[in-house]
């Protein structure tokens, strides 16, 4: 287990790296509608566009699936406790493919904003149940690894979209992407449901079936017992948890906090202006490289820095010094970025630094994928307790999508007004320095440790009791019974 610590996929991980991989391809949709504007948002805002856009249509366009991600948050936050992790995640799969078959008949730009939007909302959904199961499933000695593997599949539909899109229309390339949530429900149907939501239901004889499998051996009774202590303790402080617990506890309260730090730090890095307007920029900047291939290593640049990050320096390092390095090194590669849309502006010769824009924006990808780019997802699946987790992740999936939203609106209306790119760059390197410092500040190191232990840690205390009443220990002791 040394290279990641993690790859020896040997029977005791072989289906948990199954089920994250399986739920994961999922996100892969979600990648390619995120990234979709890149390649075809040039294309359709084209004086021979055949469907003709305006920059504000394009810009609404390119923000569609931000927008349309909380109504999705929601209905998972309903459906995950009722119909469990896994069925929510399996219903998303169909609307995803028919929404992409609308994209490759539609005729006007409102349809396929319509469409993206809808295709956003699957997306807001899948981010609220994703980070939930495979934070459940996960053992902890690799569960850094499983959860970043949201953030690679993301990346890759983004690569995905703008490699096709280089040689393919709209309608062939939303045919090919309509058969990718298909092949994610065919795979996703086999795996086994969390042990978490069993045990919230009482269902004790399936969540030991479903650790059993997970774990690859027979004998799960010790840690079925911990996850059942650990789900009576984080539910028996209220019954009947309100959206206000997220934050009137002082834990949940902290974990929201952390995530509000970790979230706005990724947004205002300006990730979201980057991969919608990606091709854009590099016209923009004037660089004698082609601007579509400049774009095709610009993501797959980002992709490998994400793979190799979590093969090779997650598990040693830890996810907060990965942020607040990945925070320092955006700020300084859009600060570059910036500079040179300054002198560009100011009619200085930028010949001689033609190279700066792709190479800038591929640091910034380099250095966004260290840290920011999973950031949010391995601590939305590590910091919320069981009473509270689906309404946590809603909620945050919902506040993560409208700041990307905004910073996306706010680059479009600035560079519209000033007519400068130069002007976002700068507060997006800013916001990325004051971001690092309050991740220095505030954000602990959960390596290792299990999802209690980050509770223990989220509540300050070194050791406390985990007895349970005489009622709690019959409830926990039903399953072996």
């Amino acid at each position: 287990m040394k290279a990641l610590g993690l790859l020896n996929i040997n029977q005791e991980y072989f289906f948990q790296y199954f089920a994250t991989i399986a739920g994961a391809f999922s996100i892969l949709s979600s990648g390619i509608n995120l990234g979709w504007t890149s390649p075809f948002l040039p294309e359709l805002l084209s004086p021979n566009s055949t469907i003709p856009t305006t920059t504000d249509e394009g810009s609404w366009c390119a923000v569609a699936p931000l927008l349309g991600a909380p109504p999705g948050a929601i209905i998972a936050a309903v459906l995950v406790d009722k119909i469990g992790r896994k069925n929510t995640t399996l219903l998303m799969g169909p609307w995803v493919s028919l929404c992409f078959l609308g994209i490759a008949f539609s005729t006007t730009i409102w349809q396929i904003t319509g469409l993206r939007f809808v295709i956003g909302s699957v997306e807001g959904a899948l981010y609220t149940v994703l980070p939930m199961y495979i934070g459940e499933i996960s053992d902890p000695r690799i569960r850094d690894f499983l959860t970043s593997t949201i953030a690679i599949a993301a990346i890759t539909g983004t690569l995905f979209i703008n490699v096709i899109g280089s040689f393919l229309d709209i309608f062939l390339s939303s045919l090919i992407c309509a058969a990718i949530p298909l092949i994610h429900m065919v795979a996703f149907a086999l795996v086994p449901e969390s042990p978490y939501y069993y045990i919230k239901r009482g269902d004790f004889a399936a969540a030991k079936g479903s650790l059993q499998v997970l774990r690859g051996k027979l004998d799960v009774d010790q840690e079925v017992d911990s996850i059942a202590k650990a789900v009576v303790r984080q539910e028996r402080t209220s019954d009947q948890a309100g959206l206000l617990d997220i934050f009137t506890v002082s834990s949940n309260r902290r974990a929201c906090f952390i995530f509000v730090i970790v979230c706005l730090t990724n947004k205002f890095s300006g990730k979201n202006p980057c991969m919608f307007y990606t091709e854009m920029i590099f016209r923009e900047a004037g660089s004698s490289i082609d601007a579509t291939l400049s774009v095709i290593v610009y993501c797959g640049v980002e992709l490998a820095a994400v793979v190799m990050t979590t093969l090779f320096v997650m598990n040693r390092f830890g996810k907060r010094t990965l942020l607040i390095t990945s925070s320092a090194g955006c700020s300084i590669a859009v600060a570059a970025l910036a500079l040179f849309f300054f002198f560009k502006d100011f009619g200085y010769n930028i010949s001689y630094v033609f190279w700066l824009p792709i190479t800038a924006l591929v640091s910034y990808n380099i250095m966004f994928s260290f840290g920011l780019s999973f950031g949010m997802v391995t601590v939305l699946s590590e910091l919320f307790p069981t009473n509270v987790k689906a309404k946590a992740l809603c909620i945050a999936d919902t506040f993560s999508v409208l700041m990307g939203a905004l910073v996306s609106k706010i680059f479009q209306i600035s560079v519209d007004q000033a007519g400068s790119m130069a002007y976002p760059f700068l507060f997006f390197s800013i916001c990325s320095l004051v971001g690092c410092v309050l991740i220095v500040k505030n954000m602990p190191e959960t390596r290792g440790k299990t999802l209690e232990e980050i509770q223990q840690l989220l509540i300050g205390q070194e050791e406390y009791s985990s007895e349970l009443t005489v009622r709690q220990v019959a409830f926990v002791n039903n399953s072996f019974i």
